[in-house]
C-alpha cells in the first residue's frame, strides 16, 4: 500500500486547525482532502522528544493539531580541560495547537536547530518531502500551492524574527547605556557619600547644643538630596530609576500601610508587655509624647520633612543604581543590603554607632518594600508613620532612663 492510499482519522475538534491553517490557504476541501492522505497524524505522550536538535535524520514537517511542547536548546561550555565541558538545556519557547514545527529543515534540509519535546500528550500532522513528490505527482495544483503556502508562512516567520532581534537588540543597547550611566552615578553617589559623612560626624566632635545639631543634621541631609538631584539631571538618567515615579503608587502605598500598621503594632504590644511584666518600667506610660516642649517638636517636625529625603538617599538613590550596577544572580538581595549598609554607616557617628545597627534592620524591610514596587511614595510614608510612632510616641529612651 503506498502512502497516498493511506486514510487518517481527523477528528472534529482538530479539522478546524488544519482547514483555517496557512499552509492550506486557497486549498479547497476537495483538494484537501486529497492531500491528506500523504500525511501521517502520529501521537505523542508527555515527555516524549518529537525533534533532536542537530539531527539530519529526517526532514519531516509537523503540525501541531492538539497538545503543548516545549522548544528546547543546548549550550554548551568548554575549559582548556575538555573532560571539564558541560551542556545545559533552555527552553526557548511553547508551542501548541497551530504551530508549524521543522519548515527550514522540510524545505533546505538545514539540521534540526533546536529539539521539540511534549509536556502534555500531543498529536501531530506529518508529512515528509517524499510524500510531498507523491502528492507533486497526483495533484500538482494542490502541491503547488502547498509548496506557496509554506514559503509564504516561513518568509513570514522569518521577518517576524527579524523584527523581534532586532527590538531584542535594542532593548539591549539601552539597558547596557542605562546600566553604564548608574554605574558612573553610582561611583559619584560613593564620593559623595564619603563627603557628607566626614562632613556631619565633625557635628558630632563639635559641643553643639544638641537641638542645634539635629537642625545642622538636618540641613546638611537636604543639601546632600540637592546635591544627588544635581547629579541625577547631569547624568540623565531616567527619574523613574531612582523611585521619582507615581507608577503603581496605589499597591504600593497599600502594602506600605498595612504592614507599617502591623511593625506599629507589634512595638506597641512589645512596650506594653515590658511596663506591665518587669517592675523597673511600671512607672512609664505606654505612649509619651509632648510636642509643647520646643525640642521635641521641632525634632518631630524635622523628621516628618527628612523622613523622605533620607528613602530617596537609601532607596532611590543607593539601591535604585545598585540594582543597575550589579549582575549575576541576587540582584535585588544584594542591592538591598549593600546599599543598606551604606546608608547605615551615615548613622555610625551617633549613639556610639548603635544608631547605625538600628537604621540597617528596618531599612531591609524598606528596601523589600521599595523592590517591589520600585516607587518612593510608600516606603517614604512607612518610613514616616513607623518613626513617628517608633521614636516619639513610644519615647524608647525612657526605657534606658
Amino acid at each position: 500500500m503506498t502512502q497516498h492510499d493511506n486514510k487518517i482519522d481527523i477528528d472534529a475538534s482538530s479539522w478546524p486547525v488544519i482547514r483555517q491553517h496557512a499552509l492550506f490557504e486557497g486549498i479547497s476541501d476537495e483538494g484537501l482532502f486529497s492531500a491528506l492522505p500523504f500525511f501521517q497524524l502520529i501521537s505523542y505522550k508527555p515527555g516524549e522528544v518529537v525533534i533532536e536538535e542537530g539531527s539530519c535524520d529526517s526532514r519531516d514537517l509537523f503540525l501541531i493539531l492538539k497538545g503543548n511542547l516545549d522548544v528546547i536548546k543546548k549550550t554548551s561550555e568548554t575549559t582548556s580541560d575538555k573532560s571539564l565541558s558541560s551542556t545545559e538545556q533552555f527552553i526557548v519557547a511553547r508551542l501548541g495547537a497551530n504551530d508549524l514545527i521543522g519548515e527550514l529543515s522540510f524545505i533546505k534540509g538545514r539540521p534540526r536547530a533546536a529539539s521539540i519535546k511534549c509536556i502534555t500528550r500531543s498529536e501531530l500532522l506529518v508529512i515528509n518531502p517524499e510524500q510531498v513528490n507523491h502528492l507533486a505527482s497526483i495533484n500538482p495544483v494542490v502541491f503547488g500551492k502547498l509548496m506557496r503556502n509554506l514559503s509564504g508562512y516561513v518568509a513570514s516567520r522569518l521577518e517576524k524574527t527579524t523584527h523581534n532581534e532586532v527590538k531584542a537588540l535594542k532593548t539591549e543597547l539601552e539597558n547596557s547605556m542605562l546600566n553604564a550611566k548608574a554605574n558612573l552615578f553610582f561611583s559619584y553617589v560613593i564620593g559623595l557619600l564619603c563627603v557628607y559623612n566626614l562632613t556631619i560626624s565633625k557635628i558630632s566632635e563639635l559641643s553643639i547644643d544638641a537641638n542645634k545639631a539635629s537642625i545642622i543634621s538636618a540641613l546638611i541631609i537636604v543639601a546632600f538630596a540637592l546635591g544627588l538631584i544635581f547629579m541625577i539631571q547631569q547624568s540623565k538618567l531616567p527619574i523613574y530609576v531612582m523611585g521619582l515615579t507615581l507608577r503603581k503608587w496605589k499597591p504600593a502605598l497599600k502594602e506600605s500601610l498595612i504592614w507599617s500598621g502591623v511593625i506599629i503594632l507589634g512595638l506597641i504590644v512589645a512596650k506594653w508587655i515590658l511596663i506591665t511584666s518587669i517592675p523597673r518600667y511600671e512607672h512609664l506610660t505606654l505612649f509619651d509624647l509632648d510636642l509643647s516642649q520646643n525640642a521635641i517638636g521641632l525634632n518631630f517636625i524635622l523628621y516628618g520633612l527628612h523622613s523622605p529625603i533620607q528613602e530617596f538617599v537609601a532607596r532611590g538613590v543607593l539601591q535604585g543604581s545598585l540594582q543597575h550596577f550589579f549582575t549575576g544572580k541576587n540582584i535585588t538581595l544584594r542591592a538591598i543590603i549593600v546599599s543598606n549598609a551604606l546608608f547605615s554607616a551615615t548613622h555610625v557617628h551617633l549613639m556610639q554607632g548603635v544608631l547605625g545597627l538600628i537604621v540597617f534592620v528596618p531599612g531591609i524591610f524598606w528596601g523589600y518594600l521599595y523592590a517591589r514596587h520600585n516607587t518612593l511614595l510608600g516606603v517614604s510614608v512607612s518610613h514616616l508613620l513607623i518613626g513617628w510612632v517608633g521614636l516619639f510616641f513610644l519615647n524608647p529612651e525612657s526605657l534606658f532612663v
